[in-house]
């Protein structure tokens, strides 16, 4: 089953490369791409739209793989860390009661 799936990926990403070089060969108009405050020369419409999708499978393959999870984390130990400093300062503040402030 695992190799399936392995060859199915592989196969998907060749058919994706050939749409790719085909559109590449068919869509090579230059156009210039402004984002606001930066302008770019122009590029075949290809380049473009090649380039937005790659970035974008980038960005998404890096917060699937954990950068997201990762600031999670790093929230949740803030969190635990003051929670912790707060216990201790409670269980010392305890320790320091004397025995008449008990009973």
């Amino acid at each position: 089953m695992h190799k399936l799936i392995r060859f199915l990926a592989a196969l998907f990403i060749l058919l994706v490369f050939f749409a790719s070089v085909g559109f590449s060969y068919i869509n090579t108009t230059p156009a210039p791409l402004s984002l606001g405050f930066w302008e770019f020369s122009p590029q075949p419409v290809a380049l473009w739209i090649i380039s937005a999708f790659a970035l974008g499978g980038t960005l998404g393959l890096l917060f699937a793989t954990g950068i997201s999870s990762y600031f999670k984390n790093k929230i949740e130990i803030r969190r635990l860390q003051n929670k912790l400093k707060a216990s201790e300062a409670e269980v010392s503040k305890l320790r320091n009661l004397s025995s008449k402030d008990i009973r």
